[in-house]
């Protein structure tokens, strides 16, 4: 609504739950004012309508275990409980789990995600992809239409260049992958995604450029699925042949953790499973 007098105008702007904003043009001066006429009524509405939940909740594991090849990645996540390994890399014919046939196509991958979402009697606990960058070389040839061997440089020139080829890929993971993970980690099922490592120019918290151990997957992805997953853990092997699981970020390779565990183990003498678990409930 607008009012006018003498001295200037006047504008009042209705918005929804009672908000009323106000523009006053007085005197070659503008003023901005704002209020609720439902304040009180609207401030209790919201509390009582908000969903509260506390305390420490248990939900299936999401997390992803990357490390050099060879180090043993797959064998630590046969480990997980009642897994199923979703084979894009086709290294699992001397491991003793139950797995698919090497994906040629993703719509293979994603119908088989949909085929476990719908099963009316789970059969597993854990989806393993094994592996995240073998699956991300999958969605640059067939979703972004990009030959992987020259990764770095056709995502750039890629559909009409501008780094567009980066977007396409980003926007696949974001918007479908991601989702069909999250309903399926809703339905219950653990999620572990396995990568291979590699040294990466990093930029930290302060803009600061590192380098850093990190999952082998182009950076704007890596950073969805680290985002994602609850847990990042870099599997590596001591000059002693043992081999640690480092579940926190220590300057020299990427890792982290919600569960409040610190440091690194000896993974050949603890159980996952219980890793997995928050501080203090690893019985």
């Amino acid at each position: 609504m607008i009012t006018s007098c003498h001295w200037g105008f006047f504008f009042t702007f209705e918005l929804p739950l009672g908000h009323v904003l106000t523009y006053k043009h007085e005197h070659g001066r503008m003023k901005v004012g704002w209020k609720n006429n439902n304040y009180n009524n609207n401030l209790e509405r919201t509390r009582m309508s908000l969903d509260i939940i506390k305390g420490v909740t248990l939900t299936a594991p999401k997390v992803m275990i990357y490390g050099l090849a060879g180090v043993g990645k797959s064998t630590l996540a046969s480990k997980l409980k009642n897994p199923v390994f979703l084979d894009f890399e086709g290294g699992l014919n001397y491991l003793d789990v139950n797995r698919t046939k090497q994906y040629q196509t993703l719509e293979a991958f994603y119908k088989d995600l949909i085929d476990l979402y719908h099963a009316k009697e789970r059969e597993y606990d854990t989806i393993v992809i094994d592996s995240a960058d073998w699956m991300m070389r999958k969605i640059v040839e067939q979703v972004a239409g990009i030959d992987s061997k020259n990764l770095k440089e056709t995502l750039v020139r890629s559909n009409g260049g501008y780094g567009a080829g980066k977007q396409i890929l980003e926007n696949e993971v974001r918007s479908k992958l991601l989702p069909y993970l999250v309903v399926l980690n809703k339905k219950g099922y653990g999620i572990c995604l396995i990568a291979h490592a590699e040294m990466k120019n990093m930029h930290d918290a302060e803009g600061v450029d590192t380098k850093q151990i990190a999952p082998k997957i182009d950076v704007n992805t890596m950073n969805a699925f680290v985002e994602w997953c609850d847990n990042v853990f870099y599997l590596k092997k001591d000059v002693d042949g043992s081999r640690k699981l480092l579940l926190e970020s220590d300057g020299v390779a990427l890792a982290k953790n919600r569960l409040g565990k610190t440091g690194e183990v000896d993974i050949d003498k603890e159980d996952i499973n219980k890793i997995l678990m928050p501080q203090g409930k690893e019985k």
